[in-house]
């Protein structure tokens, strides 16, 4: 199966989503989610925010970000992704699938067991993102990586 890439970027403002990644709309296929990076680029100081990483039924509006073959021979990705989210998702109460807190002055990074990917439904519109739930201290520009693998 073909694994992709997908980074974006947004400040970490409370309830704002920094990227998110879901099945096309004509043509869904299962996106398993195996690894996710979050940091920041800002000048270091001691700010920290909550993220989680959850399901969502309809993915906002958004800019676009186009998933990159880990493997340069694979098809491109079905999957759409977006950053910088201008319209919120349309998230699944209580889906929460990871959550962290982070200091801006430290990397996260999160690996999925084998067997324990986070799977994206087969279902046109059906994603999950990262959003930003709490903020304490200043919003920062945060980046997200985030590894899938397309069946």
């Amino acid at each position: 199966m073909a694994k992709y890439a997908i980074d974006g970027q947004d400040t970490n403002t409370a309830a704002t989503s920094i990227l998110g990644v879901n099945a096309d709309a004509t043509t869904a296929r299962r996106q398993k989610v195996y690894y996710v990076e979050c940091g920041s680029d800002a000048t270091p100081a001691d700010n920290a925010a909550e993220y989680v990483l959850q399901r969502y039924t309809s993915p906002g509006a958004f800019t676009a970000v186009t998933p990159q073959a880990l493997d340069s021979a694979d098809a491109a990705s079905l999957a759409d992704g977006g950053e910088a989210h201008s319209t919120e998702p349309t998230y699944t109460a209580n889906a929460i699938l990871l959550a962290w807190m982070q200091n801006q002055r430290a990397t996260y990074q999160w690996f999925a067991p084998p067997g324990g990917e986070l799977i994206i439904p087969a279902t046109a519109s059906n994603g999950l993102a990262v959003q930003v739930i709490t903020v304490a201290g200043s919003a920062v520009n945060t980046g997200v990586c985030i590894h899938f693998e397309e069946q």
